[in-house]
């Protein structure tokens, strides 16, 4: 039976040999380790920034979702044209952080398989299997060498399956994939300049709205002062006939005194008191007149003001020596609306092109490789 065993393994022999030899020296160099983890840990930091952009992205659909546009006679309803993407981007963000946990995890196994413990075990198992391959005892061998498969299998499967991961992603998917994140990032610029346009467009409103109301009241206050004048003027009028009248009775030099800014001595009290009366109502119309002229100022200021706004909402100049401020443009924010609105469709297709590659990256092809893996430690298995 020794002899049998030993033709079965005799093609094989030096093979064994050298992986005996070679793989717990490879446990205990640890370049294999090194370069897998740096591998993953590449792998989850571009999850990590997707994973980032995406809820970004989520962040500022949210926000925009109720936000309305209300711009002159033109209103903008953003949450409808970004309806769309944000299930999908919900969606996406929620799948990208189970590739990051599956990707977490790996790494979790990587440093735990790179334990002393496993090279330790390794080596022992190494020297036994050795010395029954060399010494040729069939009862010690085939156990050994078995053994040996299921520990080299867990302390070097993940390490080959994430640099065969690697090798794949950087062939085939990192390219495409950079290029697709690229474009989410771009869209997220797009997103954060129209939330910037709204925020102008709503403070400018504001503006617009104060100004509205300002020139509103100073309308209705001018309104008020003009009823005001003409209930003083018609009671100005009134009293200036009672004083004409009883005026006259106290004679010609009483009634002429009127007329100037002292009474006659020889005009009677009541008359007196409807004199005075009379010069305070003057000076009240007098005074309400000049009030009067600069509110009619204040106002034709105020509608100067409310009509170069509104200009300005319109991207135009109230002056053509005007610098144009810093404020939104009607054209501007629909072309930006409008072109999000058209590029809807492509970045649903870009994000779920990106997705399914995180997933082939982060589950599929790791499952894989492990499968390949499997069935070559089965074989070996079954050739013992």
């Amino acid at each position: 039976m020794n002899n049998t065993l030993n033709q079965q393994l005799s093609p094989w022999r030096y093979l064994w040999l050298f992986a005996l030899l070679g793989l717990p020296a490879l446990g205990w160099y640890g370049v294999l380790d090194d370069f897998s983890s740096r591998d993953i840990n590449n792998s989850i930091t571009n999850a990590g920034l997707i994973y980032g952009t995406a809820r970004g992205i989520n962040a500022l659909v949210s926000l925009l979702q109720g936000t309305e546009l209300n711009l002159l006679v033109m209103t903008f309803s953003i949450g409808e044209v970004l309806d769309p993407v944000n299930d999908l981007i919900e969606r996406f963000s929620d799948v990208v952080l189970w590739a990051l946990g599956s990707l977490a995890l790996q790494k979790i196994l990587l440093a735990l398989v790179s334990q002393k413990l496993f090279n330790i075990l390794l080596s022992a198992v190494a020297v036994c299997a050795g010395v029954s391959l060399v010494i040729g005892n069939p009862k010690l061998l085939t156990p050994m060498l078995r053994l040996f498969i299921i520990i080299a299998f867990f302390r070097f499967s993940l390490g080959l399956v994430v640099l065969a991961n690697s090798w794949v992603d950087a062939t085939f998917l990192d390219e495409a994939d950079q290029q697709r994140h690229i474009a989410m990032e771009k869209f997220q610029g797009e997103l954060r300049t129209i939330d910037a346009l709204s925020k102008k467009a709503d403070e400018a409103a504001a503006i617009l709205g104060n100004a509205q109301s300002k020139l509103d009241q100073l309308q209705i206050d001018k309104e008020k002062l003009q009823q005001s004048l003409q209930t003083l003027n018609t009671t100005i009028q009134g009293l200036e006939k009672e004083l004409k009248g009883e005026s006259e009775k106290d004679g010609n030099i009483c009634a002429l005194s009127i007329h100037t800014p002292f009474p006659s001595p020889t005009c009677s009290a009541a008359v007196v008191k409807k004199f005075n009366l009379l010069n305070k109502y003057r000076s009240n119309e007098k005074e309400d007149l000049s009030n009067l002229e600069q509110l009619e100022t204040d106002i034709e200021k105020q509608r100067g003001e409310v009509t170069c706004l509104n200009k300005r909402m319109r991207g135009e100049k109230c002056h053509f020596w005007e610098v144009l401020p810093n404020v939104p443009n009607i054209t501007e924010i629909r072309t930006q609306i409008n072109d999000i609105g058209a590029r809807v469709s492509d970045f649903a297709e870009n994000t779920i092109n990106l997705l399914v590659s995180l997933l082939l990256k982060s589950v599929a092809i790791p499952l894989l490789f492990f499968y390949v893996l499997l069935k070559i430690v089965r074989v070996s298995w079954a050739k013992l």
